[in-house]
């Protein structure tokens, strides 16, 4: 059965999402709308938060990865 790891994982604070996004775009050289700009940071934080979710459960080594289909 999983258990919670020891070490909980920190969130992701709002900042590091923002500095990331920021990079991107310029990295980029996107043209970025205000508007879109807020909707790509809910998005960021809605994947931070499910990737906290998924790395705050131990899955164990009773787990094995699903077969990979080779036709």
């Amino acid at each position: 059965m999983s258990k919670p790891i020891e070490r909980p994982v920190p969130p992701v604070p709002d900042a590091a999402l923002e500095l990331m996004l920021d990079g991107a775009i310029a990295g980029f050289a996107l043209k970025v709308e205000p508007d879109w700009r807020a909707e790509a940071l809910v998005n960021l934080r809605t994947i931070a938060d499910a990737a906290l979710l998924v790395r705050s459960i131990d899955l164990g080594d009773e787990f094995d990865p699903a077969p990979v289909y080779r036709p």
